[in-house]
C-alpha cells in the first residue's frame, strides 16, 4: 500500500542489458535492493549470455536480440510492429520495459551518426506511444576509458546523454542518464569514464565494482519510483 494506504497493483519489470547491466545486477545487488520494495516484481535479460533470471533463479532462454547485441538500432528492431519473436513476446509482458546499451555505443564517430542514434531511439519510443500500458525505461550508454575514445567523440556521447534526459520522448518514457553518473564532468579526460570507477585492465571500459555499488541503489530507486 502506498502512504495512503491505497493498494498498487504489483508491477512486472524487465531489465535487457549485456555485461554493465550484469555487473550492476551482481556487484550492485540489485535483486537485493530491489526485494525491499514489496509492490514490483524484477527480473532481467541478459543478451550476452541469453540468460533469463528473476527473484526464484535463472536459466537459459531461447531467445535472441535482432541483431544479436543491445545498439540502439537492435532495440529499433526489436521494438517493431512488424517484428516478431519469443524475446518480443516475453518482453511484452512486462508492465515496465529497462533497456540498456553497452559502452561501445558511446564512441560516436560523426553528427551524422549521433543523429542516426538519436532517430533509433525516436523509433523506439514511437513504439511505446502505441502501448501506453508499458512503461520503458533507457539507460544511457556507459561512457568510454580514455585510451578507447577521444574528446570529440565522447563530447557526443555526453550530447546524447544530455538529448535523451532533457527531450520529451512520451507520456510512458523516462531515463536514466548512466552516463552522467560514471563520465568526467570537466577536465582533459571530460565525458569519460572517471578515474574511480575503473578497473585495472588497460583497455576495459566496464566500470568497475564501486561503480556498481555507487549507482545500483539510485537505479533502484529511481525504476521503483517510476515504476
Amino acid at each position: 500500500m502506498d502512504n495512503w494506504g491505497v493498494e498498487r497493483t504489483m508491477k512486472k519489470i524487465l531489465f535487457l542489458h549485456r555485461s554493465v547491466g550484469e555487473n550492476l545486477i551482481k556487484d550492485g545487488k540489485m535483486y537485493e535492493l530491489i526485494a525491499t520494495h514489496s509492490d514490483v516484481m524484477f527480473s532481467d535479460f541478459n543478451q550476452n549470455t541469453s540468460v533469463l533470471r528473476d527473484a526464484d533463479g535463472s536459466r537459459k532462454a531461447d531467445m535472441v536480440m535482432p541483431g544479436g547485441n543491445t545498439t540502439p538500432r537492435d532495440f529499433a528492431a526489436l521494438f517493431r510492429d512488424d517484428y516478431h519473436s519469443p524475446l518480443k513476446d516475453l518482453v511484452m509482458e512486462f508492465d515496465v520495459i529497462v533497456i540498456k546499451s553497452c559502452y561501445p555505443n558511446s564512441n560516436i564517430k560523426s553528427s551524422d551518426e549521433l543523429h542516426e542514434i538519436q532517430n533509433y531511439y525516436r523509433s523506439i519510443t514511437q513504439y511505446f506511444a502505441q502501448h501506453t500500458d508499458k512503461q520503458l525505461i533507457i539507460l544511457t550508454s556507459p561512457p568510454l576509458i580514455p585510451l578507447l575514445t577521444n574528446r570529440a567523440n565522447a563530447t557526443r556521447a555526453r550530447e546524447l546523454a544530455y538529448w535523451l534526459s532533457h527531450t520529451k520522448l512520451g507520456e510512458n518514457v523516462s531515463t536514466f542518464n548512466l552516463f552522467d553518473e560514471l563520465a568526467n564532468d570537466s577536465g582533459t579526460q571530460a565525458n569519460m569514464l572517471r578515474h574511480e570507477y575503473r578497473r585495472m585492465l588497460p583497455f576495459d571500459s566496464h566500470p568497475n565494482k564501486l561503480a556498481s555499488q555507487t549507482i545500483a541503489p539510485k537505479l533502484i530507486q529511481f525504476i521503483v519510483e517510476v515504476s
